[in-house]
């Protein structure tokens, strides 16, 4: 698929990302080696999601590296993802964790899910941009994102982060969750499913997700063009949005057109306590 080069340099990113924060100062490799010690630390726990999602396979190729650097078993954990893993950090059980920038961002602001602020984070860094877009089949009649207004639209694995993200995209193009369309929450491979039998109007989906352009290469798929005065709206609204283009040869199979404008955001972001 055209997109495995994009998702294959995720993982990649992940390795360079461990040389990116060893100590800048000059010391021995057998000072390096045992500075968990000398910290009195006897290992790192780093909190990510389901064993098979993002989270852990991005997580898994970063404890070997910080294990050889600090001299103490680093483990990675699994968890039930981005919002537990704030709450694990802010009780002291686990060292570092990965999380959304909604998550963080909520959790800081005490919103959401979130009953009180949570400030223990500290932002190691991100690991890449997203990019999103929504597809219908190649041969329906929505042509743009506004055409979903009155459509049964998969937004993602879960609301907690992803009206966050997606439902505000639809927001600023005037669509309000329950009112103008139906959220539908699913995996990305089970959403694709749904759009290519039909019983799903339209889905959300990213230029790293592989089930859009999995069904691309089965059966073509068409992305929905956004409006730039939404992509604007959303920019000006929400701080962690920016203008973004997805190449028009890393878009799924079956689109017609130029780079692909849309908004992106960072992450997921690896915060420490």
């Amino acid at each position: 698929m055209k997109s495995t080069a994009n998702r294959n340099s995720i993982f990649l990113v992940a390795l360079l990302a461990t040389f990116f924060f060893q100590p800048v100062h000059a010391q021995s490799a057998k000072a390096g080696a045992s500075a968990g010690k000398d910290w009195g630390v006897k290992s790192l726990q780093i909190a990510s999601a389901a064993q098979g999602g993002g989270f852990h396979a991005l997580a898994t190729p970063l404890a070997p590296f910080w294990e050889k650097d600090v001299g103490v078993p680093v483990v990675v954990s699994t968890s039930r993802g981005s919002n537990e893993n704030v709450a694990l950090l802010e009780r002291g059980e686990v060292t570092l964790a990965m999380v959304t920038g909604a998550s963080q961002a909520e959790a800081w602001n005490s919103e959401g899910s979130f009953k009180k602020p949570y400030r223990n984070g500290r932002l190691m860094f991100a690991f890449y941009p997203s990019y999103a877009f929504f597809f219908t089949k190649a041969d329906g009649s929505i042509n743009s994102v506004k055409d979903l207004k009155g459509k049964r639209v998969g937004l993602g694995p879960g609301a907690s982060t992803w009206d966050f993200y997606m439902g505000r995209i639809l927001s600023a193009h005037g669509l309000e969750k329950g009112k103008d369309y139906t959220p539908v929450y699913a995996d990305w491979t089970d959403m694709a499913t749904q759009v290519g039998d039909g019983t799903l109007e339209a889905s959300a989906a990213l230029e790293t997700t592989p089930a859009a352009y999995q069904l691309g290469e089965e059966r073509g798929v068409k992305p929905l063009t956004m409006d730039p005065a939404a992509i604007n709206k959303a920019v000006a609204d929400y701080w962690y949005y920016f203008k973004g283009k997805v190449k028009a040869n890393s878009m799924p199979k079956g689109y017609k057109g130029g780079d692909f404008q849309t908004v992106g955001w960072m992450g997921p972001y690896m915060i420490a306590k």
